[in-house]
């Protein structure tokens, strides 16, 4: 008697079959578990409300009991310990952020944010940029008493008049960044200024030698 050959293909179509059989048969809702959902759904804070700055944490399938539900942080770093704790437990609860606020007609008013640490409603997260701020691309400055050398040689900047650099950032511009961006300024109108007593031991030590201005009187 001849044995019917058998593919393999059909072989592994019938096993796979009969495990997806027995996975449907003996499998149960009741063992499928959300990954962002807490162990026990009932106990898990849905709602986080901003009233200037405290911070309010609900649970709305539960009861309101005070110092309880809803739980009170005097701050946003309170809640952030919270938070880091939950997690340190595995507990997971996602959480809607509202803000607590008043609109053009004096009414309260509860607007959905991203987060506690991003309030920009619709618009894109804030991105700190600090690290990337570089000097910007330097404009010469264009002055007639000064150009075409040597007949213009230590002749006085012409005076502008026109506002033609506004809006330009020249070498003038160039030296102020270059004070405020190295430790103390000697500038007083720089916000790093190193004070009175530092602007006078530079001019004592010869930093502005060749711009003092000296007048004399008849």
């Amino acid at each position: 008697m001849q044995i019917p050959h058998v593919s393999n293909k059909l072989v592994f179509t019938i096993v796979v079959f009969i495990l997806g059989l027995y996975f449907v048969l003996n499998y149960s809702s009741l063992n499928a578990a959300e990954g962002f959902t807490a162990t026990n759904q009932k106990r898990c804070p849905n709602l986080l409300i901003q009233k200037g700055s405290e911070i309010f944490l609900y649970n709305s399938k539960i009861a309101k009991v005070p110092g309880v539900n809803p739980v009170k942080f005097n701050n946003l770093e309170d809640y952030v310990e919270f938070v880091d704790w939950q997690k340190s437990q595995g507990i997971v609860c996602p959480v809607l952020f509202l803000q607590h606020m008043n609109d053009a007609q004096g009414k309260d008013v509860y607007k959905i944010r991203p987060s506690p640490v991003d309030l920009q409603g619709g618009l894109p997260p804030m991105i700190d940029t600090t690290a990337g701020i570089q000097m910007p691309t330097v404009t010469k400055l264009m002055d007639s008493n000064r150009n075409d050398p040597p007949y213009n040689t230590n002749s006085y900047p012409g005076f502008d008049a026109s506002g033609f650099n506004m809006g330009d950032f020249t070498p003038l511009d160039a030296l102020n960044f270059i004070e405020q961006d190295s430790g103390l300024s000697p500038n007083p109108m720089d916000e790093n200024w190193g004070g009175p007593e530092y602007t006078q031991h530079l001019v004592d030590s010869g930093y502005y030698d060749g711009n003092e201005v000296n007048i004399y009187v008849a």
